[in-house]
């Protein structure tokens, strides 16, 4: 035999079913959050390594073209704004 249930407690159920549907509805939404940042972390490891390897290349092509100006014109400072090579005295 069925028994009627208190307001009371019919409402304390409502509150807690849409309490769960809430919680269920934020966490969706954070986990989806976290995975575009997560997509958006990749992205950007992915640019950082890329751009480090180009800094790495422009080191070394600096330090070679530095080998190269002192092969010719010896050890000494370049003054680039007048186009200069200083000697070291």
């Amino acid at each position: 035999m069925s028994q009627k249930l208190d307001k009371e407690h019919v409402e304390q159920i409502r509150e807690l079913r849409q309490k769960f549907n809430t919680t269920s509805i934020e966490l969706g939404n954070l986990t989806i959050e976290r995975e575009m940042l997560k997509a958006q972390l990749s992205s950007i490891t992915t640019r950082r390594d890329e751009l480090m390897s180009r800094f790495e290349m422009l080191r070394t092509e600096e330090s070679e073209l530095f080998q190269k100006l002192t092969d010719r014109y010896g050890d000494g400072q370049i003054d680039i704004e007048q186009g200069l090579f200083i000697p070291n005295a």
